[in-house]
């Protein structure tokens, strides 16, 4: 009995396992054949859009309106003078030494020439002599005058003879004219008075104008010659104002005006400045050098600056049409004229010819085929052609 209801059971079992062998099977055949269907019943997908490539740009900027430079200048004195004697004779005394400041019209030495002193007494003797001469010429003519009036009235009645009248008319001349001679020798000998005076004040040496005395060349006692320019008594510099004399290049020449500053400053000393101004140009170029030479005019009244000081002049210039700045990356190496890349509304690359400038090594100046604001590609390459459409990315720094 327990037998046959085993038997049962493993029939039961195993009619089980064979239903749902037959499902699985069903179900896979069916799932295969809808796979197959499937894939004609259905429409096609698109094709893939392209992806832009990313390019880095960079977007063209203006210069600054001003540029700042420095030049070399070389300082020289506002007044400058070598004094030589106009009186020959013997130093008497010297009053200033090298490195003495004066004033204007203060006495720097004397000398002593008795000859002058001689001559200026004999010529204001000669003057009195001939103004006491005038004064007897005059005495003259009057009585020529007078004793041809006589003579006038005699010869009415016949009482003197026609030659005895003209010989007072005769004398009347003379006399008249020995009075104009009397008065010119008074003018020679007022001038030569006045020559002898002048001399005389040459002993006596003065300072021209207020400043320092640089070289001082004679003692008491030298013998000195008039009008020789063989040997200098002083070298007088007037330093409370310097000229500054800068050779600027052609480049910047158009840029100088009179009246704008400049800072002058020593190389050594860069944080010691000195304002200026621009006081004349040569309004020329040099032919050998292509320089336009300035005049800087510094005032200098604590005398910190020196005459002849090798000094550094920093100019700021003014650009009406500053110049355009892109990397120096941006530039597409071909042959031909330099060509840059830009990118336009759309995103799409255009190459265009333009004016390069001067190279500042990271960057460049672009004089013409730019404007200011545009997209400029860097790093272009080769492989992006022109009318590429791109996804453009700024340049980071």
């Amino acid at each position: 009995m327990n037998s046959q209801r085993r038997r049962g059971w493993i029939g039961v079992r195993m009619l089980g396992i064979g239903g749902i062998v037959v499902v699985a099977v069903s179900g896979a055949l069916s799932f295969g054949s809808v796979s197959r269907i499937l894939p004609h019943n259905t429409p096609s997908s698109p094709p893939a859009m392209p992806v832009p490539p990313r390019v880095t740009f960079s977007e063209a900027r203006p210069m600054s309106g001003g540029a700042d430079r420095v030049l070399p200048g070389t300082a020289l004195p506002l007044l400058e003078a070598s004094m030589y004697a106009r009186a020959t004779g013997f130093v008497k005394s010297r009053l200033v030494d090298i490195g003495d400041r004066v004033k204007e019209g203060q006495l720097l030495a004397v000398i002593d020439a008795p000859d002058i002193d001689d001559q200026l007494s004999q010529a204001k003797a000669n003057l009195e002599q001939s103004r006491a001469n005038v004064k007897l010429s005059e005495a003259n003519l009057a009585l020529a005058h007078a004793n041809l009036a006589r003579y006038q009235s005699a010869n009415k009645v016949n009482a003197v003879s026609p030659q005895e009248l003209d010989t007072q008319v005769a004398a009347e001349g003379t006399a008249s004219a020995a009075v104009e001679a009397a008065k010119a020798s008074v003018l020679v000998n007022e001038a030569a008075v006045q020559r002898f005076t002048d001399l005389q004040k040459f002993e006596r040496i003065v300072a021209p104008f207020p400043g320092v005395i640089t070289a001082r060349q004679i003692d008491p006692g030298d013998l000195i010659s008039a009008d020789s320019t063989t040997r200098e008594l002083f070298h007088l510099m007037r330093t409370d104002t310097l000229r500054v004399f800068v050779n600027v290049p052609q480049v910047f020449a158009s840029g100088v005006k009179v009246g704008q500053t400049a800072t002058v400053f020593q190389r050594e000393r860069p944080a010691r400045k000195f304002a200026g101004k621009v006081t004349r140009t040569a309004d020329a170029l040099d032919q050998n050098s292509r320089t336009l030479s300035t005049e800087v005019q510094v005032p200098n009244p604590d005398n910190l600056l020196r005459p002849g000081m090798y000094l550094q002049v920093e100019f700021n210039f003014a650009r009406p049409l500053p110049p355009l700045m892109i990397p120096s990356a941006a530039l597409a190496t071909r042959t031909g004229p330099p060509r840059i890349g830009v990118v336009d509304d759309q995103n799409r690359v255009h190459y265009r010819t333009i004016q390069l400038g001067r190279d500042y090594g990271a960057e460049i100046q672009v004089l013409g085929g730019l404007s200011a604001g545009e997209k400029v590609i860097v790093y272009p390459g080769d492989d992006l052609a022109d009318g590429t459409e791109i996804e453009p990315v700024p340049l980071t720094k």
